[in-house]
């Protein structure tokens, strides 16, 4: 994922970010009817021209999706990783593992078509439902 200093017409000159995965691992946990799947990530920050050291955030989603003609997403969970680029350095490597997505066991058949993804999301938590806001009070 490139994150640009203008969100417009970005030129490589532009470039803050450059956010990258380099492996993947997954663990499964089968208690009663639930299936727990542990997640864990490694990946990296790399400064680009435009960059500078700080707090880079590091929108992840998580998502388990039984494929097929009509894919359907079993679980999802979104998260935003805090990495701290410091001085004198131009990349920094991260690591997260998100041990909460469980859903019911699937049958045996069922099961084959279920895919574990791990990607970048840009949109996040904005499309998520808050909590409603209680009604404001007339003034007298």
């Amino acid at each position: 994922m490139n994150i640009a200093a203008k969100t417009t017409q970005a030129t490589a000159g532009d470039l803050r970010y450059q956010l990258s995965f380099g492996q993947t691992a997954r663990e499964c946990l089968v208690q009663g009817d639930t299936l727990t799947i542990k997640v864990g990530v490694q990946g990296r920050v790399i400064l680009g021209p435009m960059g500078s050291p700080g707090q880079v955030d590091v929108p992840l989603r998580y998502a388990v999706v039984r494929e097929g003609l009509e894919p359907k997403t079993i679980a999802t969970k979104f998260k935003r990783l805090s990495v701290i680029v410091g001085p004198e350095q131009s990349h920094v490597q991260f690591v997260d593992v998100e041990e909460g997505l469980s859903f019911p066991m699937p049958t045996a058949s069922d099961l084959a078509a279920y895919v574990v993804y791990v990607g970048f999301d840009e949109i996040g938590d904005k499309n998520e439902k808050k909590p409603a806001k209680a009604a404001k009070k007339p003034q007298r």
